[in-house]
């Protein structure tokens, strides 16, 4: 479990791994529900990677309300992953609906 750290208004965020102690910065994209649960859409954030990479994380309240991201289970990431494509697509099917009913 990783602590989140919304550091500005910008939909930064520091997460702090708990195994390594390391500080990983990333962009808060998105969110979703699946299944009753809560979903972070992060992007990485390094200037210097030729890719950004996106994870999803759940999200969870910590003990003191606070909002805390947590690695999926290996064998639920497929779905959702898939899922979350899913909305993307539907997503951009609808924006290209309007744009055509707009001409």
């Amino acid at each position: 479990m990783d602590n989140m750290d919304n550091t500005n208004e910008d939909s930064i965020i520091k997460i702090v791994d708990e195994e390594t102690g390391d500080i990983l910065e990333f962009i808060y994209a998105d969110q979703f529900d699946l299944n009753g649960k809560s979903y972070a859409v992060l992007l990485t954030n390094e200037e210097d990677e030729e890719e950004t990479e996106m994870i999803i994380m759940e999200q969870i309240e910590g003990e003191n309300g606070e909002i805390m991201l947590q690695t999926i289970d290996e064998d639920k990431e497929d779905i959702i992953y898939d899922y979350y494509d899913e909305l993307c697509d539907q997503l951009f099917d609808e924006e290209d609906g309007d744009q055509e009913g707009g001409n």
